[in-house]
């Protein structure tokens, strides 16, 4: 199920069922994208949930059985049972049991087979003492073996890995458990957590026989998983996207594999020989799977086109290496590779999980409420109904509990809402906000007011404590300016050629992940990247032109913007551009009425200043203005805030003139 489910979800299997035939009726209806999330959603939870209460209830079982073991490693030859290996301290070294010594009888039972002994030991118990008949270079000799418990300290410290690979798949999860691969690595985590909880006991009884079968399955899913997950994050690879079949045969030796598990129990004769032998096969599949997947990794990182995607496939690559170099010492090596997926997607945001610690306490704890008053109103409207109508019997029960269910969802939406809004206010939505703040920029004609709030709310916002924004000017050798800065202390001299360098890179912005060491860049632009300090450079465009660039460096806390907020900064930058653009239009028309109310002002003074009367006509012969010069004709009474307009009198006015 969980290989069907990935290979849907990475190759887009179209999902839409068969119609029925002619005549058939009704065409069903499709199961829409929101659906088909909500039922992963509750399968995934229900798998969870049955994964730790199983491996609960198991670590609790093997603490309470004990099972026998006398030190000494048992192998079929030549029907009889001889002595391949021995621990130094253990039960049968201290009886006096040597390696190559064949043991014929336990007890005054015969035994030939490793399951045959097991079965004595068994009926013997620990702290027990077993009587071994053997036999050493053709002379017999009895040895009194004091069983002791089977060392499986190990198995604690593997539940202890299982642990860290659960938590940090459901700490993937929680955040945008929709994104694309975060519900492929949280399956390969809760998959290992079976691997490396589950372990059974040797009682062998229903439960027991239950926790091996999930152990194999999930020891032989698991290497098919990862290298399925390699091969798709954080993109397909180009072969894959080819021939989208080879993900269905990365699982096909998986099969095989549980198939010969299958076929050693229900048709071969069980030896220690066989267990040996599977195990090797079972190791030698593991082996060849992660080593396939550690050299996709390596390739992934040595060809990654972004400086982004080179970080996020670093910390998962070298953390790879290591755990294969660290098993030779230590078991818990192991933890070191979802440690390493944890701090890359910390740190580098792989999967926009950067979020979960500020947000997954509240919705714990408002989970855990609703679930406490649920239950409670649950369990308050049932026994109202039963003492109001103590006749109604189960059914009034059933219905109380089918109407308050009913009712609960709109009082949850409504806790939710009460709590995003006490914790988060207006951060908690600020897309919804910032995307409409951006919206209403080119309301504002004030290039300078525009850019000072621009700032103010993506520091508020965003919680950024460093914000710059470079304006166009044009001119090749000079192409931005710093128009306005916000926590950034600039050079006299600044570099800012680097903005419109071309890249080989596709993405829509430059990310520098160290700000003092940019290699690719020119010496000037070096220096000032170091001194502007400033990981994000978001462009600003209109009409396929980059107006401006806006900076942003790392938040008050040091940490980098998650990809959501990048997106977010990008679409903003459009409608920035195009306020900016307006802005900058705006503020050149201001500049021409300037001038021309000046060029205005220059011309009527030239004409009041000069000795000859000038008078304005227009079409229809009337004044419409003139100078102080005209009021000095004696055959002139009017002023001339009067005499504009007027038109009587004029050719005697002219003639006279």
């Amino acid at each position: 199920m969980a290989a069907k489910l990935l290979i849907e979800e990475q190759t887009g299997v179209d999902l839409t069922p068969i119609p029925p035939p002619k005549g058939s009726g009704l065409l069903p209806k499709p199961m829409n994208r929101e659906s088909q999330l909500r039922f992963v959603a509750v399968l995934l939870f229900l798998m969870t949930v049955a994964a730790v209460v199983f491996a609960g209830f198991n670590f609790q079982k093997e603490r309470e059985f004990a099972v026998p073991d006398d030190g000494v490693w048992w192998v079929e030859h030549n029907g009889r049972l001889v002595a391949d290996g021995l621990e130094s301290s253990g039960p049968g070294a201290k009886s006096g049991i040597k390696i190559g010594d064949q043991l014929n009888s336990v007890n005054g039972q015969d035994v030939k087979s490793v399951p045959s002994l097991e079965r004595q030991l068994y009926r013997t118990g620990v702290w027990s003492k077993a009587t071994y008949s053997l036999m050493r270079q053709s002379v017999s000799l009895d040895s009194n073996v004091i069983l002791a418990p089977a060392e499986r300290s190990l198995n604690n410290w593997l539940r202890l890995i299982a642990l860290i690979y659960l938590g940090i798949g459901i700490y993937v999860l929680l955040r945008r458990w929709t994104a694309p691969g975060s519900t492929h690595f949280y399956i390969f985590c809760l998959v290992s957590f079976v691997s490396y909880a589950f372990h059974y006991t040797g009682k062998l009884n229903d439960f027991d026989w239950a926790i091996l079968w999930c152990n194999v399955l999930a020891g032989v899913l698991q290497p098919a998983l990862f290298l399925h997950f390699v091969l798709t994050f954080p993109e397909k690879r180009q072969f894959v996207r080819k021939h989208s079949w080879l993900l269905a045969t990365v699982y096909a030796p998986g099969c095989l594999l549980l198939g010969v598990h299958v076929a050693a129990i229900r048709w071969l004769e069980a030896t220690g020989r066989l267990r040996w032998n599977i195990d090797r096969l079972e190791m030698s599949y593991s082996g060849l799977f992660f080593l396939v997947a550690a050299a996709v990794l390596w390739y992934s990182y040595r060809r990654a086109s972004t400086t982004i995607l080179r970080q996020q496939l670093k910390w998962v690559t070298r953390g790879y290496l290591m755990v294969g170099t660290g098993m030779k010492v230590s078991v818990l090596s192991l933890g070191l590779l979802p440690l390493t997926f944890g701090y890359a997607i910390f740190r580098y945001r792989l999967m926009d999980v950067d979020l979960i610690f500020k947000r997954g306490v509240v919705y714990t704890l408002a989970a855990a409420a609703v679930v406490g008053m649920y239950f409670a109103l649950v369990a308050g409207v049932a026994e109202l109904v039963h003492m109001r109508q103590p006749s109604s019997g189960p059914v009034g029960l059933i219905l109380a509990v089918v109407v308050t269910a009913l009712l609960f969802d709109p009082v949850r939406k409504w806790i939710q809402d009460r709590v995003d809004q006490f914790f988060y206010r207006t951060r908690y939505d600020y897309r919804r906000t910032l995307l409409e703040f951006g919206r209403e920029l080119s309301s504002e004609p004030d290039l300078t007011a525009m850019l000072s709030s621009v700032m103010d709310r993506l520091s508020r916002t965003l919680a950024v404590d460093r914000v710059a924004i470079f304006l166009g000017t044009g001119d090749d050798a000079k192409p931005f300016v710093l128009s306005k800065s916000s926590g950034v202390t600039p050079p006299n001299k600044l570099d800012l050629t680097f903005l419109s360098a071309p890249r080989p890179e596709p993405a829509g912005h430059l990310f520098f992940e160290n700000t003092h060491q940019v290699p690719r860049e020119t010496t000037g632009s070096q220096e000032t990247i170091a001194r502007l300090d400033l990981n994000y450079y978001i462009p600003c465009r209109a009409q396929q032109k980059t107006i401006a660039v806006l900076g942003l460096g790392k938040t008050v806390q040091g940490d980098f913007l998650s990809s959501e907020d990048v997106e977010l900064l990008e679409t903003l930058g459009g409608y920035l551009g195009i306020a900016i653009q307006n802005g900058q239009l705006y503020t050149s028309l201001q500049q021409k009425v300037a001038e021309y109310e000046r060029l205005k002002d220059f011309n009527e003074n030239i004409v009041e200043s000069i000795n000859v009367g000038v008078m304005a006509l227009d079409m229809e012969d009337r004044i419409e203005s003139w100078n102080a010069q005209m009021e000095c004709f004696p055959v002139s009474s009017w002023k001339s805030s009067t005499a504009c307009g007027r038109t009587q009198g004029f050719t005697t006015f002219t003639n006279s003139a």
